[in-house]
């Protein structure tokens, strides 16, 4: 059996088949690899080494578990993903693994697997001369650097020899730093972008072509401006692949488009080009001073500028609100209920969240707001009326777990650009 096995999840399942492709890339042979959602599987294997990414919010479920019968049975564990990077002491101490990866993966993880082969999988000191870790050795904690990999498109979005797909990460960064977000921090605070031709190139493995970047409309852009030149140039490159049956779903699911890059001509791109009609977009408050507060750089009139044009070209708009954001108040609450009223008045939907402090952001100690009598009674009725989609009330406690967490365990995170503390 194989000796290297990476335990793929739901969530996982983007990131890791990403990596895999990288490794593939860079000479591994994938061949070489157990690679299943089984964990019985797995741990019937009795792998030298496993690996697993997943976010904060998974820690509470069957991962330790996991881990300590993975651990009884000799394995290495590697862990990678937001909450690694984030926490590598608390992924290490608490958690009980032996490896974080810190940054991106693509060639921090083909070096140590490499150096885990060459040392009969033990953690030693040839670990020092890969950027990108934390471990301890001889009892000391240590840590190489956030890997950085500014170039990702060297590297194919999913593997030849494995047949594994998933939506194609298209563009990586983001500029805008919003302090409730993971991603700008961890992905770095500018845009990069896969080039066109290998878009198309790799979109002829999938039957629905979908896409994962922060901001659809921004591609080609360092991020904050449109280049519409470039929007359509790489829409228009894959119209060869609609021809042939494919169908391409853009700005929506697993992506969106901020409000302000909802233009008329930014929508009429999607009538000629795309065969989706509803477009995600992120709101999170109707109130400008908290919009401002979290530092998302778009005012209130931009969603419903985005709105009244998504309606007007005939899509459907799927708008994004965050509750319970800290120091919002009763009258920010009110003002965010009135703008989904009135988007849903307009014929939108709305996505309801409840914030949740994520480690590695600026809000990461921020504590949330308690919802108003007004807002919970109308998120109630709405969703008893199927009007808003969400699941805002399982994140509330998920968000009490993460409050709880980051009392007892915070670290300053490292980010690609240098430690992030807390703003609150």
């Amino acid at each position: 059996m194989p000796e290297i096995a990476f335990r793929m999840t739901k969530r996982n399942h983007n990131a890791f088949v990403h990596l895999l492709g990288a490794l593939e890339s860079q000479g591994f042979d994938l061949g070489e690899l157990f690679i299943t959602k089984d964990f019985t599987k797995i741990l019937n294997a009795k792998p030298k080494v496993v690996l697993y990414s997943f976010f904060t919010e998974e820690i509470w479920g069957s991962l330790s578990e996991e881990i300590r019968l993975l651990k009884e049975a000799g394995s290495i564990l590697i862990a990678g993903g937001y909450h690694a990077i984030a926490m590598p002491r608390h992924t290490l101490n608490k958690l009980g693994f032996d490896i974080a990866v810190i940054g991106e993966g693509e060639e921090v993880l083909f070096q140590l697997l490499n150096a885990l082969k060459r040392t009969g999988y033990k953690i030693t000191k040839d670990l020092l001369n890969i950027t990108g870790l934390a471990f301890y050795l001889n009892g000391e904690f240590v840590f190489t650097g956030f890997a950085k990999v500014e170039d990702f498109w060297r590297f194919p979005p999913y593997p030849e020899s494995v047949r594994l797909i998933s939506p194609i990460e298209i563009s990586r960064g983001c500029p805008f730093r919003c302090y409730y977000c993971q991603t700008p921090y961890i992905k770095g605070f500018r845009m990069r972008h896969r080039p066109i031709d290998q878009i198309v190139k790799y979109s002829r493995r999938m039957k629905d072509m979908r896409y994962i970047t922060p901001n659809a409309f921004a591609y080609g852009s360092p991020g904050a401006i449109l280049k519409l030149r470039k929007l359509e140039a790489l829409l228009k490159a894959l119209q060869p692949l609609r021809k042939e049956g494919r169908r391409l779903f853009y700005g929506t699911f697993p992506s969106e488009v901020r409000p302000e890059f909802v233009l008329p001509e930014t929508l009429e791109l999607l009538i000629d080009y795309a065969d989706n009609r509803r477009l995600a977009i992120g709101a999170q408050s109707g109130d400008n001073g908290m919009l401002k507060a979290m530092h998302r750089l778009h005012r209130v009139e931009h969603v419903q500028r985005a709105v009244e044009y998504m309606l007007e070209y005939g899509f459907e708009p799927v708008v994004d609100f965050i509750v319970g954001l800290p120091n919002e108040n009763r009258e920010s609450q009110r003002r965010s209920i009135e703008l989904m009223k009135w988007i849903m008045s307009k014929g939108g939907k709305v996505r309801a969240h409840y914030f949740m402090p994520l480690p590695g952001t600026p809000w990461s100690k921020c504590k949330p707001s308690p919802l108003s009598p007004e807002m919970r009674k109308f998120l109630g009725r709405m969703a008893a009326k199927g009007k808003i989609e969400g699941s805002w009330g399982k994140q509330a406690e998920l968000s009490r777990k993460l409050q709880r967490l980051l009392d007892e365990f915070y670290e300053e995170s490292m980010s690609y650009h240098g430690t992030i503390g807390s703003v609150c």
